[in-house]
């Protein structure tokens, strides 16, 4: 089930399938998306949509995640006048989401700039929001506003570096509604065989409730012994600073742990069971819980598994391993976006950067 932080606005490139981008001045989340992948899917989009006001036009399994896309209709050059009177639809269409389930929710503003005088110069633009958490009792037209004007933001610091570029169309603006649901890790959990023959993690075989800190000290564990814990995992207690943690740990309280060991950046991911005929038995697709902005010197991915009401954090020690099948079929070296999964191998293109170069590049849009 999709929960918890930054779900991902990289969802977003995921979705539309996004290979590489332009890259972004100071690290900002200001897509330059002109890949064909990115320009097809953009077209897609805007041909589905002849209506006014937001449409659905698509939606992951058991509708864990809903896209929309209000197109441009009028052909306003005013982004202000665009983006006003689909205020109150948006926060109506939310309002729908949130009494179902607590939910997160992020924009995507897409536009066409252009050189003038300068032919075939038009280029996509798309100004992004990052996930926002919606509950019941929230305030959304506030959070809506505040959305709102982050793209304004962004929109006027791409303007304001001097490119040269001017706004020749706005085209429209996608919405994605994601499931949230918090939750917390407790007793230990048998890894699905289908996610175990991957040999991409490390699942102590904790009695208590502490399966995060175990979760965290198995990577400093080693030998045929990794997976029962004793003193090979106690030893270790003391390189973390786990005060004020509660246990078992909820994924909110991950920012007290990262807080307590300035150094330290965790990402939670989580998996999702699909039966796929003729096959006899599910197979899993790994999908982001929680993904840090930034990743520090000593980061950590964990695998957050269920059972019921009961869940349980193990350590992903191999991160491609676990989640490239899902993704690509090419056997060679394959760097990973952690945060939508787009994958990127060593093979020399000519007009397209690979490997880890192209993965550096697209972290500056997608975070």
């Amino acid at each position: 089930m999709l929960t918890e932080d930054d779900i991902c606005m990289a969802v977003m490139d995921e979705f539309e399938d996004t290979e590489s981008y332009t890259s972004a001045v100071n690290g900002k989340r200001v897509s330059m998306a002109n890949t064909v992948s990115a320009a097809r899917a953009k077209k897609t989009r805007m041909d589905m949509v002849r209506s006014v006001g937001f449409n659905e036009i698509s939606s992951s399994a058991n509708r864990k995640i809903v896209w929309y896309y209000a197109k441009n209709i009028s052909n306003t050059k005013i982004y202000s006048d665009f983006l006003r009177p689909l205020m109150s639809e948006l926060v109506n269409l939310l309002k729908t989401h949130v009494q179902k389930h607590a939910i997160k929710f992020n924009l995507k503003l897409e536009a066409t700039y252009n050189r003038p005088n300068v032919p075939n110069s038009s280029e996509n633009r798309a100004f992004k929001t990052s996930a926002v958490e919606i509950f019941s009792d929230s305030d959304i037209r506030t959070i809506v506003e505040i959305a709102y004007m982050k793209l304004m933001k962004e929109k006027d610091e791409y303007m304001g570096r001097g490119s040269g570029f001017t706004l020749e169309s706005i085209d429209g603006l996608l919405l994605a509604v994601y499931k949230y649901t918090p939750m917390g890790g407790s007793s230990y959990i048998e890894l699905p065989a289908f996610i175990d023959r991957k040999r991409g993690t490390i699942n102590p075989q904790n009695t208590d409730q502490e399966c995060f800190k175990w979760a965290i000290l198995a990577r400093h564990v080693t030998g045929p012994s990794v997976y029962r814990i004793g003193e090979n995992y106690h030893k270790h207690e003391d390189k973390y600073n786990f005060n004020d943690i509660s246990f078992p740990t909820p994924l909110s309280d991950i920012t007290k742990f990262e807080k307590n060991n300035v150094n330290v950046s965790v990402n939670v991911y989580g998996i999702e069971k699909k039966f796929q005929p003729p096959m006899k038995f599910p197979t899993y697709e790994v999908y982001p819980l929680r993904v840090v902005d930034e990743e520090k010197p000593n980061h950590f991915d964990l695998l957050l598994i269920t059972d019921g009401d009961n869940s349980h954090y193990t350590y992903i020690s191999n991160f491609s391993r676990l989640v490239r099948a899902q993704k690509t079929v090419h056997h060679g070296q394959v760097y990973f976006c952690k945060r939508c999964f787009t994958s990127f191998d060593n093979q020399n293109l000519k007009y397209k950067m690979s490997g880890q170069e192209a993965l550096n590049q697209h972290k500056l849009i997608c975070g």
